[in-house]
Protein backbone atom coordinates (compact mmCIF):
# COMPACT_ATOMS: atom_id res chain seq x y z
CA UNK A 1 0.00 0.00 0.00
CA UNK A 2 3.13 2.22 0.40
CA UNK A 3 4.01 2.34 -2.89
CA UNK A 4 0.71 2.73 -4.49
CA UNK A 5 -0.45 5.74 -2.60
CA UNK A 6 3.12 7.67 -3.91
CA UNK A 7 1.96 5.98 -7.46
CA UNK A 8 -1.50 7.48 -7.35
CA UNK A 9 -0.35 11.04 -6.09
CA UNK A 10 1.91 11.35 -9.09
CA UNK A 11 -0.40 10.02 -11.63
CA UNK A 12 -2.84 12.49 -9.77
CA UNK A 13 -0.21 15.40 -10.17
CA UNK A 14 0.68 14.41 -13.76
CA UNK A 15 -3.18 14.79 -14.66
CA UNK A 16 -3.08 18.11 -13.27
CA UNK A 17 -0.17 19.71 -14.81
CA UNK A 18 -0.73 18.04 -18.09
CA UNK A 19 -4.74 19.71 -18.06
CA UNK A 20 -2.79 23.34 -17.03
CA UNK A 21 -0.11 23.64 -19.49
CA UNK A 22 -2.43 23.41 -22.25
CA UNK A 23 -4.24 25.98 -24.51
CA UNK A 24 -4.09 27.19 -28.25
CA UNK A 25 -0.67 28.33 -27.62
CA UNK A 26 -0.26 32.48 -26.91
CA UNK A 27 -0.02 32.88 -30.74
CA UNK A 28 -2.91 30.81 -31.46
CA UNK A 29 -5.08 33.05 -28.55
CA UNK A 30 -3.27 36.25 -30.08
CA UNK A 31 -4.46 35.45 -33.57
CA UNK A 32 -8.10 34.81 -32.82
CA UNK A 33 -8.30 38.20 -29.79
CA UNK A 34 -6.22 40.43 -32.52
CA UNK A 35 -8.54 39.68 -35.61
CA UNK A 36 -11.98 39.77 -33.26
CA UNK A 37 -11.99 43.50 -33.82
CA UNK A 38 -12.45 42.82 -37.79
CA UNK A 39 -15.93 41.65 -37.20
CA UNK A 40 -16.95 44.76 -35.46
CA UNK A 41 -19.83 46.91 -36.94
CA UNK A 42 -19.41 50.61 -37.44
CA UNK A 43 -21.50 51.85 -34.69
CA UNK A 44 -19.16 50.02 -32.09
CA UNK A 45 -16.95 53.32 -32.82
CA UNK A 46 -13.48 52.76 -31.55
CA UNK A 47 -13.70 49.59 -30.37
CA UNK A 48 -11.70 48.16 -33.46
CA UNK A 49 -8.47 49.74 -31.46
CA UNK A 50 -8.79 47.30 -29.02
CA UNK A 51 -7.00 44.80 -31.57
CA UNK A 52 -3.80 45.00 -29.97
CA UNK A 53 -4.58 45.10 -26.05
CA UNK A 54 -7.19 42.17 -26.87
CA UNK A 55 -3.90 40.45 -28.79
CA UNK A 56 -1.68 41.26 -25.81
CA UNK A 57 -3.27 39.98 -23.06
CA UNK A 58 -5.06 37.13 -25.11
CA UNK A 59 -3.09 34.14 -22.81
CA UNK A 60 -3.64 36.19 -19.37
CA UNK A 61 -6.15 33.55 -18.65
CA UNK A 62 -3.31 30.67 -19.21
CA UNK A 63 -0.90 32.72 -17.11
CA UNK A 64 -3.33 32.79 -14.16
CA UNK A 65 -3.63 29.05 -13.60
CA UNK A 66 -0.17 28.93 -11.51
CA UNK A 67 -1.60 31.66 -9.01
CA UNK A 68 -4.98 30.65 -8.76
CA UNK A 69 -6.42 27.13 -8.63
CA UNK A 70 -9.78 27.28 -10.12
CA UNK A 71 -8.23 28.88 -13.09
CA UNK A 72 -7.34 25.76 -15.20
CA UNK A 73 -10.92 23.76 -15.07
CA UNK A 74 -12.30 26.71 -16.48
CA UNK A 75 -10.51 25.77 -20.05
CA UNK A 76 -11.81 22.76 -20.70
CA UNK A 77 -14.99 20.44 -20.82
CA UNK A 78 -14.53 16.63 -21.34
CA UNK A 79 -17.98 16.73 -22.50
CA UNK A 80 -17.86 12.57 -23.70
CA UNK A 81 -17.34 11.96 -19.76
CA UNK A 82 -21.38 12.86 -19.85
CA UNK A 83 -24.03 10.37 -20.55
CA UNK A 84 -25.86 12.84 -21.63
CA UNK A 85 -23.48 14.01 -24.69
CA UNK A 86 -23.06 10.82 -26.48
CA UNK A 87 -27.02 10.20 -26.28
CA UNK A 88 -27.35 13.37 -27.53
CA UNK A 89 -29.92 15.18 -24.78
CA UNK A 90 -26.81 17.19 -23.30
CA UNK A 91 -28.25 19.56 -20.48
CA UNK A 92 -27.01 23.41 -20.67
CA UNK A 93 -28.09 24.15 -17.16
CA UNK A 94 -24.98 23.26 -14.62
CA UNK A 95 -27.65 22.95 -11.93
CA UNK A 96 -28.71 19.89 -13.68
CA UNK A 97 -25.58 18.17 -13.91
CA UNK A 98 -24.57 18.94 -10.63
CA UNK A 99 -27.79 17.43 -9.19
CA UNK A 100 -27.27 14.37 -11.27
CA UNK A 101 -23.66 13.95 -10.50
CA UNK A 102 -22.18 16.49 -7.75
CA UNK A 103 -20.46 19.11 -7.54
CA UNK A 104 -17.06 17.28 -7.54
CA UNK A 105 -17.61 15.29 -10.50
CA UNK A 106 -18.39 18.74 -12.89
CA UNK A 107 -15.67 20.12 -11.56
CA UNK A 108 -13.24 17.49 -12.37
CA UNK A 109 -14.69 17.04 -16.01
CA UNK A 110 -14.10 21.15 -16.61
CA UNK A 111 -16.59 24.20 -16.88
CA UNK A 112 -15.57 26.31 -19.67
CA UNK A 113 -19.02 26.54 -21.11
CA UNK A 114 -20.01 28.01 -17.88
CA UNK A 115 -17.10 30.03 -17.40
CA UNK A 116 -17.52 31.67 -21.01
CA UNK A 117 -20.81 32.65 -20.10
CA UNK A 118 -19.78 33.84 -16.54
CA UNK A 119 -17.34 36.02 -18.40
CA UNK A 120 -20.11 37.55 -20.98
CA UNK A 121 -21.77 38.61 -17.72
CA UNK A 122 -18.50 40.23 -16.50
CA UNK A 123 -17.76 41.95 -19.21
CA UNK A 124 -21.30 43.46 -19.69
CA UNK A 125 -21.65 44.81 -16.19
CA UNK A 126 -18.33 46.37 -16.69
CA UNK A 127 -19.06 48.15 -19.91
CA UNK A 128 -22.87 49.58 -18.41
CA UNK A 129 -20.28 50.63 -15.49
CA UNK A 130 -18.00 52.42 -18.08
CA UNK A 131 -15.30 50.55 -16.59
CA UNK A 132 -12.71 50.63 -19.87
CA UNK A 133 -9.84 49.13 -18.30
CA UNK A 134 -11.30 46.31 -16.69
CA UNK A 135 -13.67 45.93 -19.73
CA UNK A 136 -10.42 45.25 -21.79
CA UNK A 137 -9.08 42.58 -19.97
CA UNK A 138 -12.64 40.81 -19.56
CA UNK A 139 -13.35 40.69 -23.43
CA UNK A 140 -9.48 39.58 -23.48
CA UNK A 141 -10.51 36.47 -21.03
CA UNK A 142 -13.77 35.78 -22.83
CA UNK A 143 -11.56 36.04 -26.13
CA UNK A 144 -9.14 33.03 -24.60
CA UNK A 145 -12.30 30.62 -23.50
CA UNK A 146 -14.16 30.98 -26.49
CA UNK A 147 -10.60 30.12 -28.68
CA UNK A 148 -10.66 27.16 -25.93
CA UNK A 149 -14.05 26.41 -27.13
CA UNK A 150 -12.66 26.13 -30.79
CA UNK A 151 -9.69 24.08 -30.23
CA UNK A 152 -11.44 20.29 -30.34
CA UNK A 153 -8.97 18.90 -28.07
CA UNK A 154 -9.91 21.03 -25.12
CA UNK A 155 -13.44 19.52 -25.54
CA UNK A 156 -12.76 15.09 -24.63
CA UNK A 157 -11.72 12.91 -22.23
CA UNK A 158 -8.96 12.47 -24.90
CA UNK A 159 -7.60 15.77 -24.56
CA UNK A 160 -3.92 14.78 -25.02
CA UNK A 161 -4.34 11.46 -27.30
CA UNK A 162 -3.54 9.21 -24.18
CA UNK A 163 -6.58 7.07 -25.10
CA UNK A 164 -5.37 6.34 -28.66
CA UNK A 165 -1.79 5.90 -28.11
CA UNK A 166 -0.79 9.94 -29.16
CA UNK A 167 0.30 10.97 -26.17
CA UNK A 168 1.70 14.79 -26.68
CA UNK A 169 -0.81 15.26 -30.01
CA UNK A 170 -2.44 18.64 -27.88
CA UNK A 171 0.96 20.16 -28.05
CA UNK A 172 1.69 19.59 -31.27
CA UNK A 173 -1.20 20.73 -32.68
CA UNK A 174 -2.05 23.97 -31.20
CA UNK A 175 1.11 24.99 -30.23
CA UNK A 176 4.05 23.55 -32.52
CA UNK A 177 2.09 23.61 -35.38
CA UNK A 178 0.63 27.08 -35.17
CA UNK A 179 3.68 28.66 -34.86
CA UNK A 180 4.89 26.99 -37.83
CA UNK A 181 2.20 28.22 -40.47
CA UNK A 182 0.78 31.40 -38.46
CA UNK A 183 1.38 32.92 -41.55
CA UNK A 184 -1.12 30.98 -43.41
CA UNK A 185 -4.11 31.84 -40.69
CA UNK A 186 -5.91 34.64 -42.62
CA UNK A 187 -9.41 36.17 -41.32
CA UNK A 188 -11.90 37.93 -43.46
CA UNK A 189 -14.70 40.20 -41.98
CA UNK A 190 -17.89 38.55 -41.02
CA UNK A 191 -20.80 40.37 -40.04
CA UNK A 192 -21.94 40.13 -36.48
CA UNK A 193 -24.85 38.66 -34.81
CA UNK A 194 -26.60 39.73 -31.84
CA UNK A 195 -26.91 36.57 -29.32
CA UNK A 196 -30.31 35.92 -27.64
CA UNK A 197 -29.30 32.75 -25.40
CA UNK A 198 -25.62 32.76 -25.18
CA UNK A 199 -25.60 29.79 -23.31
CA UNK A 200 -27.31 27.85 -26.34
CA UNK A 201 -24.50 29.50 -28.29
CA UNK A 202 -21.43 28.82 -26.87
CA UNK A 203 -22.78 24.80 -26.74
CA UNK A 204 -23.33 25.14 -30.64
CA UNK A 205 -20.09 26.05 -31.21
CA UNK A 206 -18.63 23.24 -29.03
CA UNK A 207 -20.94 21.08 -30.18
CA UNK A 208 -19.43 22.08 -33.91
CA UNK A 209 -15.89 21.83 -32.69
CA UNK A 210 -16.20 18.43 -31.33
CA UNK A 211 -16.98 17.22 -34.58
CA UNK A 212 -13.51 18.18 -35.80
CA UNK A 213 -11.45 15.26 -32.75
CA UNK A 214 -11.91 12.08 -35.46
CA UNK A 215 -10.65 14.08 -38.29
CA UNK A 216 -7.38 15.41 -35.87
CA UNK A 217 -6.76 12.04 -34.27
CA UNK A 218 -6.71 10.70 -37.73
CA UNK A 219 -4.32 13.67 -39.45
CA UNK A 220 -2.06 13.30 -36.28
CA UNK A 221 -1.57 9.41 -36.95
CA UNK A 222 -1.12 9.84 -40.88
CA UNK A 223 1.34 12.35 -40.41
CA UNK A 224 3.24 10.16 -38.04
CA UNK A 225 3.03 7.49 -40.53
CA UNK A 226 4.23 9.86 -43.04
CA UNK A 227 7.25 10.70 -41.15
CA UNK A 228 8.20 8.27 -39.01
CA UNK A 229 7.86 10.03 -36.30
CA UNK A 230 5.87 13.30 -34.72
CA UNK A 231 8.98 15.85 -34.07
CA UNK A 232 10.31 16.49 -38.01
CA UNK A 233 9.36 19.24 -39.80
CA UNK A 234 7.77 16.90 -42.40
CA UNK A 235 5.86 15.69 -39.98
CA UNK A 236 4.42 19.03 -39.07
CA UNK A 237 4.00 20.17 -42.92
CA UNK A 238 1.94 17.11 -43.19
CA UNK A 239 -0.21 17.54 -40.02
CA UNK A 240 -1.24 21.24 -41.44
CA UNK A 241 -1.65 19.42 -44.98
CA UNK A 242 -4.52 17.45 -43.21
CA UNK A 243 -5.88 19.59 -40.72
CA UNK A 244 -4.88 23.35 -42.60
CA UNK A 245 -8.81 23.77 -43.69
CA UNK A 246 -10.34 22.90 -40.96
CA UNK A 247 -8.29 25.02 -38.39
CA UNK A 248 -8.36 27.85 -40.42
CA UNK A 249 -11.91 27.59 -40.36
CA UNK A 250 -12.12 27.39 -36.84
CA UNK A 251 -10.23 30.11 -36.14
CA UNK A 252 -11.67 32.43 -38.71
CA UNK A 253 -15.44 31.02 -36.23
CA UNK A 254 -13.59 31.56 -33.03
CA UNK A 255 -12.76 35.57 -34.03
CA UNK A 256 -16.16 36.03 -35.20
CA UNK A 257 -17.68 34.27 -32.39
CA UNK A 258 -15.78 36.55 -30.04
CA UNK A 259 -16.95 39.52 -31.91
CA UNK A 260 -20.29 38.74 -31.80
CA UNK A 261 -20.23 38.14 -27.77
CA UNK A 262 -18.92 41.55 -27.61
CA UNK A 263 -20.95 43.13 -29.71
CA UNK A 264 -24.01 41.37 -27.86
CA UNK A 265 -22.53 42.47 -24.25
CA UNK A 266 -22.20 46.18 -25.84
CA UNK A 267 -25.48 46.14 -27.19
CA UNK A 268 -27.06 44.78 -23.36
CA UNK A 269 -25.02 47.28 -21.81
CA UNK A 270 -26.56 50.02 -23.81
CA UNK A 271 -24.25 50.46 -26.20
CA UNK A 272 -21.64 53.10 -24.68
CA UNK A 273 -19.38 55.11 -26.68
CA UNK A 274 -15.78 55.44 -25.69
CA UNK A 275 -14.63 58.59 -24.52
CA UNK A 276 -12.62 60.43 -27.46
CA UNK A 277 -9.77 60.62 -25.55
CA UNK A 278 -9.59 57.22 -24.76
CA UNK A 279 -10.08 56.70 -29.01
CA UNK A 280 -7.26 58.77 -29.42
CA UNK A 281 -5.11 57.25 -27.76
CA UNK A 282 -5.69 53.82 -28.73
CA UNK A 283 -4.87 54.79 -32.50
CA UNK A 284 -1.32 55.80 -31.73
CA UNK A 285 1.04 53.06 -33.12
CA UNK A 286 5.01 52.63 -33.24
CA UNK A 287 6.81 54.38 -36.17
CA UNK A 288 9.92 52.29 -36.36
CA UNK A 289 10.73 48.65 -35.11
CA UNK A 290 10.13 47.46 -31.77
CA UNK A 291 11.26 44.59 -29.61
CA UNK A 292 8.79 44.43 -26.62
CA UNK A 293 9.57 42.30 -23.46
CA UNK A 294 8.51 39.13 -23.10
CA UNK A 295 5.23 38.65 -21.42
CA UNK A 296 5.16 36.99 -18.65
CA UNK A 297 8.48 37.01 -17.79
CA UNK A 298 10.23 35.36 -15.79
CA UNK A 299 8.30 32.41 -17.47
CA UNK A 300 7.76 29.05 -17.36
CA UNK A 301 6.56 26.39 -20.30
CA UNK A 302 6.37 29.45 -22.81
CA UNK A 303 6.23 33.13 -23.10
CA UNK A 304 5.17 35.48 -25.82
CA UNK A 305 7.50 38.03 -27.63
CA UNK A 306 5.73 40.84 -29.54
CA UNK A 307 7.53 43.14 -32.30
CA UNK A 308 6.57 45.68 -34.70
CA UNK A 309 7.91 45.75 -38.10
CA UNK A 310 6.87 49.49 -39.85
CA UNK A 311 5.87 49.04 -43.76
CA UNK A 312 9.44 49.91 -44.93
CA UNK A 313 10.77 46.73 -44.05
CA UNK A 314 8.17 44.79 -45.59
CA UNK A 315 9.12 41.82 -47.70
CA UNK A 316 12.69 41.75 -46.27
CA UNK A 317 13.77 38.74 -43.81
CA UNK A 318 13.23 38.80 -40.12
CA UNK A 319 15.63 36.14 -38.06
CA UNK A 320 14.26 35.44 -34.94
CA UNK A 321 17.14 33.49 -32.03
CA UNK A 322 17.41 32.85 -29.00
CA UNK A 323 20.76 32.21 -27.16
CA UNK A 324 21.68 31.64 -23.60
CA UNK A 325 24.36 34.05 -21.92
CA UNK A 326 27.34 32.25 -23.77
CA UNK A 327 26.22 32.88 -26.56
CA UNK A 328 25.05 29.36 -27.39
CA UNK A 329 21.74 29.35 -30.00
CA UNK A 330 19.07 27.40 -28.23
CA UNK A 331 16.69 28.01 -31.67
CA UNK A 332 16.76 30.42 -34.89
CA UNK A 333 14.18 30.97 -37.31
CA UNK A 334 14.06 33.22 -40.47
CA UNK A 335 10.98 34.58 -42.13
CA UNK A 336 10.03 36.98 -44.87
CA UNK A 337 8.20 39.83 -43.32
CA UNK A 338 4.96 39.60 -45.50
CA UNK A 339 2.67 42.63 -43.94
CA UNK A 340 3.62 45.25 -41.10
CA UNK A 341 2.46 45.99 -37.61
CA UNK A 342 2.34 43.83 -34.82
CA UNK A 343 3.84 40.33 -34.62
CA UNK A 344 4.42 37.88 -32.07
CA UNK A 345 6.59 34.70 -31.41
CA UNK A 346 5.54 32.04 -28.57
CA UNK A 347 8.76 30.76 -27.00
CA UNK A 348 8.55 27.44 -25.41
CA UNK A 349 11.38 26.74 -22.65
CA UNK A 350 9.88 23.38 -22.16
CA UNK A 351 10.43 22.28 -25.06
CA UNK A 352 13.63 23.46 -25.71
CA UNK A 353 14.55 22.02 -22.27
CA UNK A 354 16.05 24.77 -20.81
CA UNK A 355 17.33 24.96 -17.43
CA UNK A 356 16.57 27.92 -15.07
CA UNK A 357 18.13 30.82 -16.20
CA UNK A 358 18.75 33.68 -18.21
CA UNK A 359 18.28 33.51 -22.40
CA UNK A 360 18.47 36.33 -24.63
CA UNK A 361 16.36 36.65 -27.56
CA UNK A 362 17.07 39.06 -30.16
CA UNK A 363 14.97 40.24 -33.91
CA UNK A 364 17.46 41.04 -36.76
CA UNK A 365 15.99 42.90 -39.95
CA UNK A 366 18.24 44.52 -42.79
CA UNK A 367 20.68 46.61 -40.12
CA UNK A 368 18.62 46.75 -37.39
CA UNK A 369 19.30 44.26 -34.55
CA UNK A 370 18.18 44.64 -30.81
CA UNK A 371 17.97 41.75 -27.87
CA UNK A 372 16.16 41.57 -24.89
CA UNK A 373 16.81 39.08 -21.56
CA UNK A 374 14.36 37.06 -20.32
CA UNK A 375 14.29 34.73 -17.05
CA UNK A 376 12.83 30.90 -17.01
CA UNK A 377 12.81 29.25 -14.38
CA UNK A 378 11.45 25.63 -14.31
Amino acid sequence: MKKIIPLILSLIILFLISKEIFGWGSVGHSLINRNSTKHFPQEMVGYNLWSEFLAQHASDADYRKSSDPTEGNKHFIDIDNYQEFLSGNFPYSIDTLISRYGWDYVWQQGILPWATKSTFDSLTSALQRKDWDRAKLIAADLGHYVADGHQPLHITRNYDGQFTGQRGIHSRYETQMINRFQNEITFSSEPVVYINEPINFIFDYLFESYSYLDDLLRADSMAKSVAGNTNSELYYSKLWNYTGNFTKYLFQKASNRLASLIYTAWINAGSPALPQTLVEELSLVPTKIVLYQNYPNPFNYSTLIRYFIPKEYVGKTLTFKVTDTLGREIMSVENQVNIDGYHQMEFDGYYYKLSSGTYIYTIKIGNYTESKKMEYVK
